[in-house]
């Protein structure tokens, strides 16, 4: 079996573990602090070889398993280019695929900046249009659809997630394509009816072919049967268009479509649709919109910026990702998470680590999903 060889690496002012590839577990001299000007990391990016290397990119598949699952990204992203790298770092598989979307408003040096981070990868590139992304409007939604499109011309992948440049991942790689496997074409989608905001729905007038609506998060885990629907189903087109004249559209569109089981979508939900923690839980991502103590207090359009305070409650949560991280106010929080997933990582392949995936198996949107016989 392979295994990661681990280099210590001092990051800013923390100490943090990097793989540094295939070999045996062992520590190394200190590389160069990782910055976080655009400009450093634009210049360090133009020599691949070297980036790959003080960032400590993973260029190989671990697993067979891991090899044989690959799984397709979006990443939205505006700002903060050493984060928005740190999190590629600690997904990128090669397997796996990428797609970037740079908001319009973003400056062309932070552009270029992505463009040769994603330049030094055969599976990361940049969206073939870009949106200027406004909160509340159809320009939310309109980049993941855009990934999706470009993504599609991908044929292996087996699940989509969604994501920013302000989140972070709880599960190792393996432990993702752990829990995929375990959902077995179940998609992940928040859903809530209960306290939906039902006048952002008022206006638009009766849904296209009696789609009940259903508000969501944006952020998703689906298989590719789902993304197929969204891209290629006249009756998912007419239900978008419809969602341009609604308030907040991003909110509304996914976790529709995952909660009309009468459109025979493969794995969206046959049961009542309110997302609670115990009956129907959300895992796709952790956000504290107040149901924990915010360590640091700082709350950001209701929603907690996670700091190292937040940690003892992130090693508990039983999600695939966390947000929201801004890079300097959550720095150490970042690196303490980076050590901890390879910790976990090292100990997989050690084999002193299980992962038990019992829980996701048995959650109720997987017992009770959609099933639809795929034909050739």
């Amino acid at each position: 079996m392979e295994t990661i060889r681990y280099e210590r690496n001092r990051l800013h002012e923390g100490v943090c573990w990097r793989p540094g590839g295939v070999g045996s577990f062992e520590t190394s001299p200190q590389r160069p602090a990782c910055s976080s000007h655009e400009k450093d990391i634009t210049r360090l990016a133009k020599n691949c070889r070297n980036f790959v290397r003080v960032y400590g990119f993973i260029m190989n598949f671990l697993t067979e398993e891991e090899r044989n699952f690959s799984i397709a990204y979006s990443i939205l992203v505006f700002k903060d280019a050493h984060q928005v790298t740190q999190l590629l770092q600690a997904i990128y598989r090669p397997q796996n695929v990428y797609c970037i979307h740079v908001d319009q408003k973003a400056d062309q040096s932070y552009r270029d900046t992505m463009a040769a981070i994603a330049d030094c990868f055969h599976n990361v590139f940049l969206t073939s249009r870009s949106v200027d992304v406004r909160w509340g409007t159809f320009t939310v939604l309109e980049p993941e659809l855009i990934c999706m499109k470009d993504l599609w011309h991908f044929k292996k992948w087996k699940y989509f997630i969604n994501l920013t440049g302000q989140e972070f991942p709880l599960r190792t790689n393996f432990e993702l394509v752990r829990i995929l496997t375990a959902y077995n074409g179940a998609n992940d989608v928040e859903s809530i009816v209960k306290r939906a905001n039902k006048e952002r729905w008022a206006s638009a007038g009766p849904t296209p072919h009696g789609i009940i609506l259903v508000k969501g998060a944006v952020h998703i885990a689906v298989n590719r049967d789902f993304v197929d629907y969204v891209l290629h189903s006249p009756v998912a087109q007419d239900f978008l268009n419809w969602t341009r004249r609604v308030h907040i559209p991003d909110e509304t569109f996914f976790a529709s479509l995952n909660h009309n089981p009468q459109l025979g979508i493969r794995g969206s939900y046959k049961g009542y649709p309110e997302t609670d923690p115990v009956t129907k839980p959300f895992l796709t991502r952790f956000k504290n919109w107040g149901d924990y103590p915010c360590a640091e207090g700082n709350w950001i359009r209701d929603i907690c910026i996670l700091s190292t305070g937040d940690l003892p409650l992130l090693d508990k949560r039983p999600e695939m990702f966390a947000n929201k991280f801004y890079q300097d106010y959550s720095r150490v929080a970042l690196e303490c998470l980076h050590q901890r997933l390879y910790n976990h990582m090292r100990d997989e392949f050690l084999g002193m680590m299980e992962f038990d995936t019992s829980y996701y198996q048995n959650v109720s949107f997987v017992k009770n999903m959609v099933t639809v016989e795929k034909t050739n």
